[in-house]
């Protein structure tokens, strides 16, 4: 069984400043990855290729920059530098970004995108928010702990697990108020005009310090759709939201003691006829839903009380019969880079720089201040 392993810096990589500067600290920091970065890119966009490049995926990706750049501009200037930094063109970067969406419009294209996610009542009130970070291999070089602070926030700070070459909150994050998100990729047959799930998990990082000020903001705003996200916060509040295009949401809100969990597909009645299901994608589909009943037969122990060693228990859970969470490539499509459990009342971050059957765990925190966070330890979940 192949076992992958990151090297993530001991302590988060700081991202300091307006958009741009944000984006463009990340080639200040790791110059000798450049070459990677621009790799990574290049084989994203070579994956779908013939999708990237059709005239109708070129047209949604033009309007859907456009939409961003009216209503999330930050996010574009935090691109272009992450562009100037690393010798990029920005719309080439937030091409790369749209990959797995012009994968879906042409109906086809397996993905080694994945990931599984939960959230539960952590112990002495927050929660638990937990996600094996299923993607592609070459991120493994480019994967770190992010540390961002803008003068913008008025003093509120988040720490993600993110990727050199893409912007903000990349895969899962937590912000200095105790509100952590974390992503889960499906597949859907549309895609709107609107904002796009990479986009919006820094967004609510950035303007919502807990649950219910994210699911109206979610509510309120168009998305691109495709994705799905999980979250909870320091008052002990979770959710799971399903990211159809425009406003054909599904969102899972349970009361307190309930726990949520998904895989990659939808399972609400509002959003489950959204599944892209074809021939191409149909490995993936039997995947997530194995994994999907087994969180399901799992999350009926847990509630309040749900510890980060838990939930690390769980994210470093093999099965025989496809439904483990811990993947290893090879015969299966995809390979867990990372798992990360988020304690939104301790504000830590605990990681696993790879498989988390296997790699040793490190963990992180964040001040409520919003201070610069504390360097990370080799300690057990």
């Amino acid at each position: 069984m192949t076992r992958f392993a990151a090297a993530i810096a001991a302590a988060p990589v700081r991202l300091a400043g307006d958009p741009f500067a944000r984006g463009r600290a990340q080639a200040r920091a790791f110059p000798a990855l450049a070459g990677a970065v621009a790799a990574a890119v290049d084989l994203r966009l070579s994956d779908p290729a013939a999708a990237v490049t059709a005239p109708a995926t070129e047209a949604y990706t033009r309007a859907l920059e456009a939409w961003t750049a009216r209503h999330y501009p930050a996010i574009l200037a935090e691109i272009e530098g992450i562009g100037a930094g690393f010798g990029i063109a920005p719309y080439r970067l937030f091409a790369y970004l749209n990959a797995s969406h012009a994968a879906d419009l042409a109906q086809g294209a397996t993905l080694a995108e994945g990931c599984t996610a939960l959230a539960a009542g952590g112990p002495a009130g927050g929660a638990i928010v937990a996600k094996n970070r299923d993607y592609r291999a070459e991120h493994v070089a480019l994967q770190q702990v992010f540390h961002h602070e803008d003068p913008a926030w008025g003093g509120l700070g988040f720490l993600c697990v993110g990727s050199l070459g893409s912007p903000g909150n990349f895969s899962s994050g937590m912000n200095s108020a105790g509100l952590a998100v974390a992503d889960t990729a499906s597949r859907v047959r549309r895609h709107g005009v609107g904002m796009h799930r990479y986009f919006l998990l820094t967004w609510l990082l950035v303007h919502c310090r807990d649950v219910a000020a994210a699911l109206e903001a979610i509510r309120a705003l168009p998305h691109a759709g495709g994705g799905i996200l999980v979250l909870g916060d320091a008052g002990g509040r979770v959710a799971a939201v399903e990211l159809g295009p425009g406003h054909e949401v599904g969102i899972e809100a349970p009361a307190a003691g309930r726990a949520v969990a998904r895989a990659n597909h939808f399972v609400l009645p509002a959003t489950a006829a959204l599944n892209l299901d074809t021939p191409a994608t149909r490995a993936a589909n039997c995947h997530s839903e194995a994994r999907a009943a087994a969180l399901a037969a799992l999350a009926g122990a847990w509630g309040e009380g749900f510890a980060a060693a838990d939930a690390a228990a769980v994210l470093a859970r093999h099965a025989a019969d496809g439904a483990g969470f811990c993947r290893h490539g090879g015969a299966d499509i995809s390979t867990t880079i990372s798992a990360a459990v988020w304690d939104t009342r301790a504000r830590t971050l605990t990681l696993a720089p790879g498989n988390p059957c296997s790699a040793g765990w490190q963990r992180f925190s964040i001040a409520p201040t919003g201070r610069t966070p504390t360097e990370g330890k080799k300690d057990p979940p």
